[in-house]
């Protein structure tokens, strides 16, 4: 019950702390021109790894290992709970009362106060068998749930970084492609411009005027899904990395 309340506590003071970290930025793709897409140059993948442990996933598994590892310090001083010290102070006017009388004398009352103090100290000792033989196999018991955070924070790593792999593959190869459609486009908008040219010169019938526009049609369709799916692969590398790519441009 004390773990649970030690480790409760843990995840609030972690929850604060994640509320107070500002939000991660991401850049803002859609103010690029064409031309913009071809000097994007990714960052090294030990850059992004090592961004990648700042993200609150990451930072969430390191904090549960640090509280484990706050509750085995804890469970190797548990011994010291077999053992109590006790004490007491106490200060104050203490007052008396008392009768005198005598054959001669008729009885009177005396009054008379005093300030005292005082003070007690103890100790004590209580130590529970199933406690006592308990001891070594709750450290150990601890032991492994610092190891099981450790392996939880390492499994936690290995799958961002494959995912920062496979988004950094697809980035990759998607530049390549969106340069390839952007020639494509760029010539389509070539021949559009001299099959008007031709059109208006008699040159060419209305069908094959046509036919360019199509051309330059499905040209701009596939630069702008190229366009698309980069932004988006990009986007998604920035807020798992906490790097932002525009500006390593």
């Amino acid at each position: 019950m004390k773990q649970k309340k030690c480790l409760f506590g843990g995840l609030l003071c972690l929850f604060a702390s994640i509320g107070s970290v500002a939000a991660q930025e991401v850049s803002d793709y859609s103010k690029l021109q064409p031309s913009d897409y071809s000097s994007i140059t990714l960052p090294p993948l030990d850059l992004l790894f090592e961004n990648a442990k700042s993200a609150p996933t990451y930072e969430l598994a390191t904090v549960k290992e640090q509280i484990e590892r706050k509750l085995l310090a804890k469970e190797k001083r548990a011994f010291l709970g077999f053992f109590s010290l006790r004490g007491s102070y106490q200060y104050g006017m203490f007052g008396n009362e008392s009768t005198y009388t005598d054959v001669a004398i008729a009885p009177y009352l005396t009054y008379a106060t005093q300030a005292q103090n005082g003070y007690t100290v103890g100790a004590g000792v209580n130590i529970p068998l199933d406690g006592l033989f308990d001891l070594t196999a709750r450290v150990k018991r601890q032991k492994l749930n610092v190891r099981t955070a450790q392996l939880e924070r390492e499994v936690k790593f290995e799958e961002m970084k494959k995912e920062i792999i496979l988004l950094y593959a697809t980035a990759t190869s998607q530049l390549n492609i969106l340069k390839l459609n952007a020639e494509a486009l760029m010539l389509a908008n070539v021949q559009y411009s001299i099959a008007e040219k031709d059109f208006s010169n008699g040159a060419i019938d209305s069908g094959t005027l046509s036919s360019e526009k199509s051309r330059q049609s499905d040209a701009q369709e596939k630069f702008e899904n190229s366009k698309f799916e980069l932004s988006k692969s990009l986007m998604i590398l920035e807020l798992v990395t906490h790097t932002p790519i525009l500006r390593n441009k």
